[in-house]
């Protein structure tokens, strides 16, 4: 297969949608075209027809709280249910990026358990460094 992948679909001109068009009503054999939009209304009616839509939604925190405490479990890392909370909401639905976070705060060092006030203390850390990387 040779897959191409359209990012901010609904940029494309009145010409390109007609080209477009004209290649999804036919569509090459062992071809996929992903079309990636947040702007769906301005796509046409007629590309949106001849697709299979997907709407790709933000990961709920309490979820991540609960993936979060899978892990956590797993790889047997100290940490309170508020502090899994506060790496959740800080996350803004990204499971990767919460990952990452629990990651680095189970690196750090810290004997007994992670908590909120150890959370906030390491990111005015990384601040200060990246501040001073940035100078």
């Amino acid at each position: 297969f040779k897959i191409y992948i359209i990012d901010e679909v609904h940029m494309l001109t009145n010409h390109a949608f007609n080209a477009l068009l004209k290649t999804l009503e036919e569509p090459p054999e062992n071809v996929i075209f992903i079309l990636a939009t947040t702007e769906v209304h301005k796509v046409l009616d007629t590309i949106k027809s001849r697709c299979q839509r997907f709407d790709f939604r933000r990961i709920t925190t309490e979820d991540i709280v609960k993936h979060l405490r899978y892990i956590a479990d797993s790889e047997n890392i100290k940490i309170t249910d508020d502090a899994l909370f506060a790496i959740a909401k800080n996350s803004a639905g990204g499971m990767r990026d919460s990952i990452s976070l629990l990651d680095q705060l189970s690196i750090l060092g810290i004997s007994k358990e992670i908590t909120v006030e150890q959370i906030q203390t390491a990111e005015q850390l990384i601040e200060l460094v990246e501040v001073y990387c940035n100078v």
